[in-house]
């Protein structure tokens, strides 16, 4: 008898362990880089969101709380809106998948597309990539996960682009690729 309860704590124990150090990690069945989540410094948006934007403003963006399901909650919104969001990264850092936690509203498909442009000045930003096939059940808050392979840049402006009631998000993680 001793010997089940020893051998079920041993159990829990080890998912604990294997639960608590998957927290901040980031792993894809094939993909042998490692990841750090960085840090963001700042986030700026060009235009301010559209509803509650003294509370739900940009910075909700990388606080590290998600949101709930449903409507309102503490998205961070713009309403019929597509604002440019730069995101400081305080150094230059080599990013190799930036995750997006929006939630569809009016079509499972709303978040049509997604521009990233980097800098290393936050002067002259140049275009790497644009995003699109973005697809989720409505209603329910979703991780879009940008695969950028390996880009150094200390800034990055991330501009979606909607289709149906607007953009809806509530976090924004940038993952360094760890030496």
């Amino acid at each position: 008898m001793k010997l089940r309860y020893y051998t079920l704590f041993s159990w829990v124990f080890v998912l604990f362990f294997v639960c608590l150090s998957q927290a901040q990690q980031r792993s894809i069945s094939g993909d042998s880089r490692n990841f750090k989540l960085c840090p963001v410094e700042e986030v700026r948006s060009s235009i301010p969101p559209t509803m509650d934007s003294g509370r739900y403003g940009p910075q909700n963006l990388i606080d590290g709380k998600l949101p709930k399901d449903g409507w309102r909650s503490t998205w961070t919104a713009w309403m019929k809106k597509n604002p440019a969001l730069v995101f400081d990264l305080g150094s230059v850092r080599r990013i190799g998948v930036i995750r997006i936690y929006y939630q569809p509203w009016d079509r499972a498909q709303e978040l049509l597309k997604v521009k990233v442009e980097v800098s290393l000045d936050n002067q002259k930003f140049l275009t790497f990539n644009e995003y699109n096939g973005f697809v989720s059940e409505k209603s329910k808050g979703v991780w879009a996960e940008i695969d950028l392979k390996a880009i150094k840049a200390r800034y990055f402006r991330i501009t979606p682009e909607y289709d149906g009631w607007g953009n809806q998000w509530g976090e924004v993680e940038f993952w360094e690729i760890a030496d």
